[in-house]
């Protein structure tokens, strides 16, 4: 679920920048004029790979599914065939499947992190006052982290509910990922805390404006909301095991979620609405245009995953049934490292009295 949520995502995020453009012709400037030196050509080069590298790890591990998928026949057995790639199950391409997810999931950990760092320096690269900041690149990726499992917990509770998966996605699953959640919520206070602690304690005129704007201005129901749905509400709910229920996960994975569409608000619009010209400062209102284009992501989100969920499954069916077999064999040897070892026969050396022992 989590990898389908990134590649959806990604298709998303990788067509934006294109629609803000108003001239999506000149996307081709920046391969054949791109500056080295302009943090944008940085951040498509990092999306375009993240994205690869996502559709890949996705897809490897679905191959043995696919082939299930495939052998069970139907009307669209043509196309899982094509997709399997004549997976069969061999040991040797167990082997390589192996080998092949071991090697994407290490490249796909720091191609994660350089994208969110990278788009974070499309911001700090520049002197914009509440921008120019060195933690940006940490706090990009920590935010990212925050909001991916908000949005995986979303996901997971509805398709527990509605498919009735309670023997796959477990309470146990989600009280791991509540605690996780916990974590980056106190992890996202920490460096929003140090962010303005620094700009505060700097008293830079322009910087402050833009603080003070965000604190006290016309901006501050947002920031104070932000400051709300990404810290004291999933603190609240989650910091102790009698409310880290899964009602309340739901809760505080919605808040996350909405807190961190609000932190990008806070971060883009009040340092825009400040600038260093003495202007009148001007409180912003999305467009029409501008709500369509955020349904318009949001809806494309909803039916990419439901049409995914629809022709492959989200639980990964050669996992489970392997995960069972080498459970029963884990727990026999573990079981036995437990029992005193005898140096002969123990079945026929044990003791046949009936004492107590």
């Amino acid at each position: 679920m989590a990898e389908v949520i990134t590649v959806v995502v990604l298709l998303i995020g990788g067509v934006h920048p294109i629609i803000d453009l108003g001239r999506p012709d000149r996307l081709a400037n920046v391969f054949t004029s791109g500056r080295l030196q302009s943090p944008l050509l940085w951040d498509v080069t990092a999306i375009s790979a993240y994205f690869m590298a996502s559709t890949v790890y996705l897809f490897i591990p679905l191959i043995p599914d696919i082939a299930t998928l495939r052998d069970r026949g139907g009307k669209l057995r043509w196309f899982y065939e094509f997709i399997s790639w004549g997976y069969t199950g061999t040991e040797r391409q167990k082997q390589v499947l192996e080998n092949a997810m071991t090697v994407m999931m290490i490249i796909v950990i720091p191609i994660a992190v350089s994208v969110h760092t990278v788009i974070s320096y499309i911001f700090a690269m520049t002197v914009q006052p509440g921008w120019h900041s060195t933690i940006f690149g940490p706090y990009f990726v920590v935010g990212a982290i925050f909001s991916g499992i908000a949005a995986l917990l979303i996901v997971m509770i509805a398709f527990r509910s509605a498919f009735h998966l309670e023997d796959y996605l477990k309470e146990i699953h989600f009280s791991y990922l509540g605690k996780l959640l916990l974590i980056m919520s106190l992890l996202w206070f920490y460096f929003t805390f140090s962010e303005y602690l620094t700009a505060i304690y700097g008293s830079e005129p322009h910087e402050m404006r833009v603080v003070w704007y965000k604190f006290t201005g016309e901006y501050s129901i947002f920031f104070w909301a932000m400051v709300v749905t990404n810290f004291v509400i999933p603190v609240l709910l989650l910091s102790s095991p009698r409310t880290r229920t899964i009602r309340n996960i739901l809760i505080a994975s919605i808040c996350v979620v909405v807190g961190m569409w609000l932190e990008r608000l806070n971060i883009v619009v009040p340092s825009l609405a400040n600038p260093r010209l003495h202007q009148e400062t001007q409180f912003y209102i999305p467009s029409f245009t501008e709500w369509s284009l955020f349904a318009g992501a949001a809806a494309f989100f909803v039916l990419g995953f439901l049409i995914f969920s629809k022709l492959f499954p989200l639980i990964s069916i050669w996992e489970m049934q392997e995960g069972r077999e080498k459970g029963v064999e884990e727990v026999t040897e573990r079981l036995k490292s437990y029992l005193p070892q005898g140096s002969g026969n123990s079945s026929e050396e044990a003791p046949e009295s009936g004492g107590s022992g």
